[in-house]
């Protein structure tokens, strides 16, 4: 708003200073130099006002789309809301495009597609773009998609987890979480126990994680 009354109260200054009563003097004073760069203010002005008119209805319209998609999800109709998730996913300017991936993935996921799940939370997770606290939670959900599929490379799983398993990492509970059940998988079981028994003692790790630490740990006698 503050913007707004600012750009409103700049160009009504040059509409006065451009009265045919003025002109004449600018002319004389200034010549057509000075004429020409309060023409350009007053075009640059109005130009920033229609775009951010254009981006404001078009964040508007992508937020319609999205609901519009998730209705048909609640309804049933799963294939239809993908069909317009994916295409707002790839289209979309604001965060409603990133939003969009996100339901994306859990529908696929919610029909057992983990594959077509973990793909697009990896895209997500390595996207530069996404902001960190969305692209580590991508991360998190995909991994947790690729345990299920034991044709998933392990290798390639860890190194994404390790991008987020650091103290500045909101999502390295996780992350260990994760690479705990890894290592328990493939059979290096004081490697697992190491991850868990951390989590375990965590004051910081949330409650949930905790207490799973705490039940695998004592599953594998540790």
């Amino acid at each position: 708003m503050a913007d707004q009354t600012e750009d409103d109260a700049l160009i009504r200054e040059i509409d006065a200073e451009m009265r045919e009563e003025q002109m004449h003097k600018l002319w004389k004073a200034y010549g057509n130099i000075i004429i020409g760069v309060a023409v350009a203010i007053v075009a640059i002005v109005a130009g920033y006002q229609g775009w951010n008119t254009y981006t404001t209805n078009q964040r508007m319209s992508e937020g319609e789309q999205f609901n519009s998609a998730v209705m048909l999800s609640q309804s049933g109709d799963i294939e239809g809301a993908i069909t317009d998730l994916q295409m707002l996913g790839e289209n979309a300017g604001s965060g409603y495009g990133v939003l969009a991936r996100f339901r994306e993935a859990a529908l696929l996921s919610s029909r057992g597609d983990n594959e077509g799940a973990a793909f697009i939370y990896r895209a997500l997770g390595e996207d530069k773009s996404v902001d960190s606290a969305l692209s580590g939670m991508a991360l998190v959900l995909g991994a947790f998609q690729e345990l299920g599929s034991s044709g998933a490379p392990r290798d390639d799983l860890i190194r994404r987890l390790g991008t987020i398993n650091h103290d500045a990492s909101p999502w390295r509970h996780s992350a260990r979480e994760v690479l705990a059940l890894i290592a328990v998988e493939q059979g290096r079981r004081l490697e697992a126990a190491k991850l868990l028994g951390d989590i375990a003692t965590d004051a910081t790790a949330p409650q949930g994680i905790r207490s799973r630490a705490k039940n695998l740990a004592a599953q594998l006698g540790t």
